[in-house]
């Protein structure tokens, strides 16, 4: 019934058509800025650009759904990973005006999807499909670029001001948010100062409320770029202040993450070419708790179990390209690496004994090179790509005291740790993993309106230091959020992919439209497995009355469709959005993967006049019953919500807008959403959590 009424919906499917239209849009001499997709057909890029009035979110996780394939698993209001494809974490790159985001919590609280504010953003732009290997550096999945607001250079001579500025308020959790762009340029400089302060209290929907997503975060990001000669130079740096918010999907919250990044560019002509080198370094600094923003779990005898933990992180990242074009062929050259090191230490405050040194003096360095070569043949427009990649980690020893009464009968669990301890310890710490990347893609015109893609590549993803190091039984897993104990194996091989990708673009009067289907057979594809360290069992059923996952290499495959679609009915109406669909599995068991995306829909009908803005959107999503056996997973049902958005142009400067979410005040449950762990909620323990309800909104908008 529910699939009927998905499709049916045909008059809201979601907003951002996946192939764009390069003409003008309706209205665009009023001002009023819309969310606008621009496809390239042979690198597939589609971007969003900046709304003003159109949204309202946090981060730029539920633009993610606007994409074809597009989604996002959602641990928390500030705490939300990518999606593409039914790929998440580290198996998909995210990168902000070019420079990665690492995170550095062990359960990726600070996701790199979050670690920009949606009202700092100027763009976001999904490389589709495959990816280049200069783009996709690492992983099975897509790649994600968000820039900033900001930083252009003026078209006249003489200094001149530029900036915006938002303040917004929703019903639903108080939720507050201001913004501000400020900056000067002229022909050869430009500076700008941003600064974004994002406050709300718990959420509501029709029938409780969900504890522990409030949320508190401020950013600040300075920018500078100067021409020099025919080169440009750009210096950025970002500080991050996020104070208390709730992660209710994952067993402690966010009491503060201060991170700070810094970040260089230069490109310019070198030879018959053009040269880009890039730099950029981040530090985290990090404490999460399991009572300060909800009550502690309690043990097996009704007592508090109190802990704390204070991550350390540092990441580094550097990027040399040449790009240069000879006898009809551009080839692009480059070099990159990424330098992680993490601390993890876990603590109870109200026993100084206790501790668990959970990861200590982890790296994870990653150097490659990289090829590519872009030309025409015959009538096909032709990529071809291959990037090598080396792989080191390591770990520091570990241990723990779990301070426990000598004579307790529990003592045992103590000496299950030390074993662990000692077999971690004693073992080869050391691993290097080589990965070899290739991709081959190729674009042509089947006539005047419509376009045939097609690619074919390999990838391959190294295990991250969790599934590698993680020697205790502990839901310290990146954000997996399933709540099951995991250990790690050191052994781990890397995973590798070969995708099949083929598509048409088919435009025509007043529409577009770009289907596409792909297919992906993962070797050593890494998930949960029964573990076999008996010692991690004793210990995992003791805690928890259930044994651990071990991290291990099964086969597995994903395939699907995608599409984005544009539908121009009359001058300033048109019907846009996308519908993607993936289906995981292993091949070597008869078994699903975890937390893949149903068959998902985004549609938006957006009528836009010269000072005004009004639109309807629909997000829906289809039951979900191809669920992971081996953690549990719960199948979840259909939804879809409503959203109305409009907005007035006051004068050249003030914009007013206002809409509602979710209208209907529809209780619904995202199977993306995880499962709570927080006591005394109105969700139940072990439950999936609930979105939002009804959110009434008003934003007022300035320019200069």
């Amino acid at each position: 019934m529910f699939a009927g009424r998905l499709l049916a919906v045909p008059f809201f499917l979601l907003t951002a058509a996946a192939a764009a239209d390069d003409s003008e849009q309706p209205g665009d001499d009023a001002g009023l800025e819309v969310v606008v997709v621009t496809g390239v057909r042979i690198r597939d890029e589609l971007r969003l650009d900046a709304s003003r009035v159109a949204q309202t979110g946090l981060d730029n996780s539920d633009l993610m759904r606007m994409f074809p394939g597009g989604n996002r698993n959602a641990n928390g209001p500030l705490t939300r990973i990518a999606q593409y494809r039914g790929l998440t974490g580290a198996q998909n790159t995210v990168a902000v005006d070019g420079a990665g985001y690492s995170a550095d919590c062990p359960n990726w609280m600070d996701s790199p999807l979050s670690s920009i504010p949606q009202a700092l953003t100027g763009s976001v732009t999904l490389y589709r499909g495959l990816g280049s290997v200069e783009t996709v550096r690492e992983g099975l999945g897509g790649a994600v670029e968000i820039r900033s607001r900001g930083g252009d250079f003026a078209e006249s001579a003489g200094w001149s001001a530029y900036g915006n500025a938002a303040l917004g308020y929703g019903d639903n959790a108080a939720a507050f948010n201001g913004a501000v762009v400020a900056g000067l340029h002229d022909t050869r400089n430009w500076l700008n100062l941003a600064a974004s302060l994002d406050r709300g209290d718990d959420y509501v929907f029709d029938g409780g409320t969900v504890a522990a997503t409030e949320y508190d975060r401020a950013q600040y990001r300075l920018g500078y770029g100067r021409r020099v000669g025919a080169g440009e130079l750009t210096l950025r740096a970002t500080v991050n202040r996020t104070g208390a918010s709730g992660t209710p999907a994952l067993p402690m919250d966010m009491r503060y993450l201060d991170s700070e990044q810094y970040a260089v560019e230069w490109s310019g002509p070198l030879g018959a070419g053009t040269l880009r080198l890039a730099a950029s370094t981040l530090s985290v600094e990090h404490v999460m708790d399991n009572f300060t923003l909800r009550p502690p779990p309690l043990n097996g005898m009704g007592m508090p179990m109190y802990r704390e933990s204070a991550p350390l992180g540092d990441t580094d990242q550097f990027e040399l390209s040449w790009r240069a074009t000879r006898d009809g062929v551009t080839w692009v050259l480059g070099a990159d690496g990424q330098l992680e090191s993490h601390d993890h230490p876990l603590d109870d405050p109200t026993n100084p004994v206790f501790h668990v040194t959970n990861f200590n003096g982890v790296s994870r360095d990653r150097i490659g090179g990289f090829v590519t070569a872009l030309t025409a043949v015959a009538a096909w427009e032709v990529e071809a790509g291959l990037r090598y990649n080396r792989v080191r980690m390591a770990a520091g020893e570990v241990g723990g005291n779990l301070a426990l009464p000598p004579m307790s009968p529990m003592v045992v669990q103590q000496q299950r740790l030390d074993q662990l301890a000692a077999e971690f310890n004693a073992a080869d710490r050391k691993v290097g993993d080589d990965q070899w990347i290739g991709l081959a893609k190729a674009s042509r015109n089947l006539g005047d309106s419509v376009r045939l893609n097609l690619g074919l590549g390999r990838k391959a993803r190294s295990p991250s230091y969790q599934e590698r190091f993680l020697w205790l039984p502990l839901t310290a897993t990146a954000g997996l959020a399933d709540g099951w104990n995991y250990i790690g194996d050191i052994g781990l091989r890397p995973e590798t992919s070969l995708e099949f990708t083929a598509g048409v673009d088919w435009s025509g009067t007043g529409f577009r439209l770009s289907p596409e289907v792909f297919y992906r057979a993962v070797d050593d594809f890494i998930q949960g497995t029964p573990s076999t360290n008996e010692v991690a069992n004793r210990y995992s059923l003791m805690a928890t009355g259930r044994l651990p996952l071990q991290y291990g290499n099964v086969d597995a495959e994903l395939y699907g469709f995608d599409l984005g679609y544009e539908w121009r009915i009359a001058a300033p109406l048109v019907l846009r959005g996308t519908l993607s669909y993936v289906r995981g599995k292993r091949t070597d068991a008869p078994d699903n993967l975890y937390r893949i995306a149903p068959l998902t829909s985004f549609v938006e009908l957006i009528y836009q006049a010269e000072r005004y803005f009004l639109g309807v959107e629909s997000v829906a999503a289809s039951r979900q019953d191809d669920v992971a056996a081996y953690n549990a997973e719960q199948p979840s049902a259909g939804w879809g919500i409503v959203n109305l958005r409009a907005a007035y142009e006051l004068n050249d400067t003030f914009t007013l807008g206002a809409g509602v979410e979710n209208l209907s005040d529809t209780v619904y449950r995202d199977h993306l959403g995880g499962y709570n762990r927080v006591r005394e909620s109105d969700i139940a323990v072990g439950a999936r959590i609930n979105g939002m309800g009804r959110n009434v909104y008003l934003r007022i908008d300035a320019r200069w």
